[in-house]
């Protein structure tokens, strides 16, 4: 199929990435966003990407969420950039807008296929696994905080096949970093989902970004329980998980039993280091005073952990402090990282 009419629904960091880097290769790309201010900025001024290596403004079109439906156009590819709580209503939202041989590719945290499908359509649901590093701070502006070499996107079919339309969708969002296409789209998933677990969570507890969590020395050994805990749920599953911010998910599960530490600390601080200083989403969640997704991240792998008998503390403690930051009982500081202890 032929991906030539386009929408991004959620213009927020990821979202705005998607849309200013291919509106800039000359894709047909409508931005629609609920934001108001984000909306008008856009609109009045262009849309402005500050990244690593580059910064630019490009001309985007920009559409309030309540102007979609008089604008009565239908779209070959809209990718989901809401939060995973959005999801059932956004899917419900955009339907009457794809076309009938359309698609909804859903490029957001957590693990949302499985409640978008039964909306749209099992065939007109892809996944898309985000691992690029952006941030939204001021109407009409996005930071790209990660490498434009680094990994961005992994796209796949629900069914694991490899099709045309993957491929098409590689080269679609070639422009806005590398992209694969995958055959183990849950695999993929469950990666990413252990990665934010861990950076989401802590950054949205401590209130530090990505460099300052790499350099506090406690975080380490609280990134391996939460891996280890995602990991083994992933396994109870059946899931074949693919490497976790580049390191085997076997090192992770190793070092949950203190197997290997030494090697595993390197490979992460290396690794991590390609993310940049960035605020991780769900720290920017709680910066910005709204609900955030640990629900749907940590909350997500304790009720699968239920589900299969496996023991998820250290998630449940995650959940346990976020919520607290959420109702404004608590304030973020890398001492929670003790407090989480004591729910332990």
């Amino acid at each position: 199929m032929a991906f030539e009419t386009l929408a991004v629904l959620g213009a927020g960091a990821i979202g705005s990435t998607i849309g200013a880097y291919l509106t800039r290769a000359g894709r047909d790309i409508t931005l629609i966003d609920p934001w108001p201010a984000h909306v008008d900025a856009m609109r009045r001024a262009g849309l402005q990407v500050t990244a690593r290596d580059e910064a630019f403004t490009v001309t985007v079109k920009a559409v309030h969420l309540g102007e979609v439906g008089m604008r009565r156009e239908q779209y070959d590819a809209v990718f989901l950039c809401v939060k995973s709580y959005d999801s059932v209503w956004a899917a419900t939202f955009i339907e009457p807008h794809l076309k009938p041989s359309g698609v909804l590719v859903s490029a957001q945290n957590g693990i949302n296929e499985d409640r978008l499908a039964p909306i749209v359509g099992h065939t007109r649901t892809l996944g898309c696994v985000v691992t690029v590093g952006a941030g939204l701070y001021a109407p009409g502006h996005v930071t790209r905080t990660s490498s434009s070499a680094r990994p961005s996107f992994a796209v796949g079919e629900l069914n694991g096949l490899m099709t045309s339309r993957l491929q098409e969708l590689v080269a679609l969002l070639g422009p806005a970093g590398p992209t694969h296409a995958t055959t183990n789209l849950w695999g993929e998933r469950w990666a990413k989902l252990t990665v934010n677990c861990m950076a989401n969570a802590l950054a949205g507890i401590t209130g530090m970004n990505n460099a300052e969590m790499r350099e506090h020395p406690d975080v380490f050994g609280f990134t391996v329980r939460i891996a280890g805990e995602a990991l083994a749920v992933a396994r109870a599953l059946g899931v074949q998980v693919e490497p976790v911010g580049g390191i085997p998910a076997q090192a992770y599960l190793d070092g949950a039993r203190g197997v290997g530490l030494d090697g595993l600390r390197a490979l992460w601080v290396e690794r991590s280091a390609s993310v940049g200083a960035g605020r991780p989403s769900l720290l920017q969640d709680i910066l910005k005073g709204r609900r955030t997704e640990v629900d749907y991240l940590n909350g997500y792998v304790t009720r699968k952990g239920r589900e299969v008998g496996v023991p998820t503390p250290m998630n449940e403690a995650i959940v346990a402090v976020t919520r607290r930051l959420e109702t404004g009982d608590l304030a973020q500081s890398p001492a929670n990282l003790q407090l989480l202890r004591a729910y332990l």
